[in-house]
């Protein structure tokens, strides 16, 4: 099964908005992905034929969550990661900004991208009021 396109379109704007951002302790980037490719569990499928087809989430001809958690440094999926984290190798420190990737089979509902939504904000308004306050004399 060819793709790539739109998961490189989405590469591409992570890191765009990445650069945006270096100066902030936040990345409040998320993307909702859905269908076959991101399943996170298996289920059946059945034809108008009839016949009953297996989607499995962990087949590597089907999904493409590796292909995108390249873009949170592979960290798991479906959850918040708007703060950013330092880590040191030797004697540098590197930020990473992690996009939050949230991955299912099924549509995702207004009332779930909301939830989703409103917890990456409140994270984000949380780490600029201590950004604030940290800069407070």
């Amino acid at each position: 099964m060819a793709a790539g396109n739109a998961i490189e379109r989405m590469h591409k704007n992570i890191q765009e908005l990445r650069n945006y951002m270096l100066d902030e302790k936040h990345f409040p980037y998320i993307v909702f992905l859905q269908g076959s490719n991101f399943a996170t569990e298996s289920f059946e499928v059945k034809r108008p034929d009839g016949s009953v087809v297996n989607i499995l989430h962990n087949s590597g001809m089907l999904n493409r969550i590796d292909r995108v958690t390249a873009s949170n440094f592979s960290r798991p999926i479906n959850q918040n990661y708007c703060e950013n984290i330092i880590v040191r190798a030797g004697d540098f420190k590197y930020m990473l900004q992690s996009a939050s990737l949230f991955c299912k089979a099924a549509p995702w509902t207004a009332g779930e991208m909301a939830e989703v939504m409103l917890d990456v904000a409140k994270t984000s308004l949380r780490l600029l009021v201590d950004d604030l306050d940290a800069n407070r004399v």
